[in-house]
């Protein structure tokens, strides 16, 4: 099963280093940093789930397993969204190319049509550096199911980590300031923050929510983003945020953004899942995916679910499942407690 990154980013240690640094590929050959004219024109890439990252079955270093490469050689012609996705999807274990999606880089707004025509012979163009990433985007039930990774990391060289970026935040509820999970200095506990590379593109106000949402475990509250904490100026949830710029909502410590939740769960009645359910998401987008004798949680009111070409609607409950997601669930597939 891939490792998924916990909602409070990834450690210094896994940043890729930054173009231009002239490092060794890990595997005896010249520095991935820069281009070598000699050398093979490599795409470099970047796994993720909406969760957030996901290893690499070939990762550049032993010290940072998110980071892979392959080369344009490997990839059947003609070279399109979809034949690199293809490709990806098989060396990397996943079962899915068409559910995926292909950025050029984590700052995409958004994804490579299948269709589209990649440029890979020359020395410019998306995945170039390690730096900058290409990045595939995979449905959580296909991580879940991929195999156990094959990567060896015996005898590749360790990168010099990269500065992290962070977003800094204070959390508050309707009575005042409340602690984080992710705090990190001793004298300010509402001051948590989270690795900007743990977000998965497109990067919008809405999955920076969820990311922290997760990583504080308040996953079934309703939260408000505030630019600052004065509160003046409110967060659109399908707002695109330039985490690759110089600054941006959150980016010191000293102007954190604010983020407010409800005290309540909405999400408080219990459900258990009397199947193991694994919706192909192309077909039931909305559906949820959870495993036999799961408990999860939902509000108890009755709603119904679609299937994409059918007409006829299922009852059920919308709810959320212990890895936070949440979506629909039938009631032939589960049962309130």
């Amino acid at each position: 099963m891939a490792s998924i990154t916990a909602g409070s980013g990834i450690r210094p240690q896994d940043c890729p280093p930054s173009p231009g640094e002239g490092l060794s590929d890990g595997r005896g050959g010249e520095a991935i940093g820069t281009l070598d004219p000699g050398g093979p024109r490599h795409i470099h890439y970047r796994l993720y789930t909406k969760d957030g990252p996901i290893t690499s079955n070939n990762p550049i270093y032993a010290n940072n397993p998110f980071i892979g490469r392959t080369l344009p050689k490997h990839i059947t012609p003609p070279r399109t969204g979809l034949s690199l996705k293809k490709h990806l999807c098989k060396i990397e274990g996943l079962p899915s190319a068409t559910s995926s999606e292909l950025f050029e880089s984590l700052s995409s707004h958004t994804a490579v049509l299948d269709s589209s025509r990649l440029a890979l012979k020359e020395y410019s163009g998306f995945g170039l550096f390690e730096g900058n990433p290409i990045v595939l985007v995979v449905g959580l039930e296909d991580a879940t199911k991929r195999p156990a990774s094959t990567a060896r990391l015996e005898g590749l060289l360790k990168a010099v980590p990269a500065q992290p970026r962070y977003v800094h935040y204070r959390l508050y509820d309707e009575d005042g300031e409340v602690a984080s999970k992710t705090s990190f200095d001793s004298e300010d506990s509402s001051l948590g923050r989270i690795d900007v590379i743990s977000i998965a593109p497109p990067q919008l106000v809405s999955s920076l929510k969820s990311m922290v949402m997760k990583a504080e475990g308040l996953f079934d509250r309703k939260a408000q983003l505030f630019e600052d904490v004065d509160g003046e100026v409110l967060m659109n949830d399908n707002d695109h945020i330039s985490f690759q710029a110089l600054a941006y909502p959150g980016h010191v410590e000293d102007e954190p953004i604010a983020i407010t939740f409800s005290p309540n769960s909405i999400f408080s009645r219990e459900i258990k899942g009397l199947v193991t359910w694994a919706p192909y998401k192309v077909v039931q987008p909305d559906w949820l995916p959870f495993l036999k004798e799961e408990i999860m949680y939902t509000d108890g009111v009755k709603t119904s679910g679609f299937i994409v070409g059918s007409p006829h609607p299922y009852s059920g409950y919308i709810a959320v499942n212990s890895a936070g997601e949440k979506g629909f669930v039938h009631d032939g597939h589960a049962r309130l407690c």
